[in-house]
């Protein structure tokens, strides 16, 4: 079980970097406006960002310390696991939701916009 959290986090981990990486790629290719910015026109790529941003934040904490906790058997003190465990299931459920929600929008964004009718 643990070897599939750590597999889950490092390929999480690299595969939301390169996502992050593509969506913030600044216009390199093409050659320079007059205008002194240069970034992506889509609304979707926005909302894409942030699923994967929202993702490598949920990864990085809620699964890293489920891991610290039932693989490594790490014993957290009493005055701490209150905290620890409130902190831990918002992150969780606030950047799941963000990240869910990010897409459902990006799924609308491009569905208004190659509709005709609309």
């Amino acid at each position: 079980m643990i070897v599939a959290g750590i597999l889950m986090y490092v390929f999480g981990i690299i595969g939301n970097i390169l996502n992050i990486c593509v969506f913030t790629k600044w216009c390199r290719s093409k050659k320079k406006p007059k205008y002194s910015y240069c970034c992506r026109t889509s609304n979707s790529s926005l909302y894409l960002l942030g699923s994967s941003i929202a993702n490598l934040i949920v990864i990085i904490y809620p699964l890293s310390t489920r891991i610290l906790l039932d693989g490594y058997k790490y014993h957290v003190k009493e005055s701490n696991a209150f905290l620890l465990c409130k902190l831990r299931y918002f992150i969780l459920h606030t950047f799941d939701l963000t990240s869910l929600t990010c897409v459902c929008l990006a799924m609308l964004d491009r569905y208004l916009i190659s509709s005709r009718e609309v």
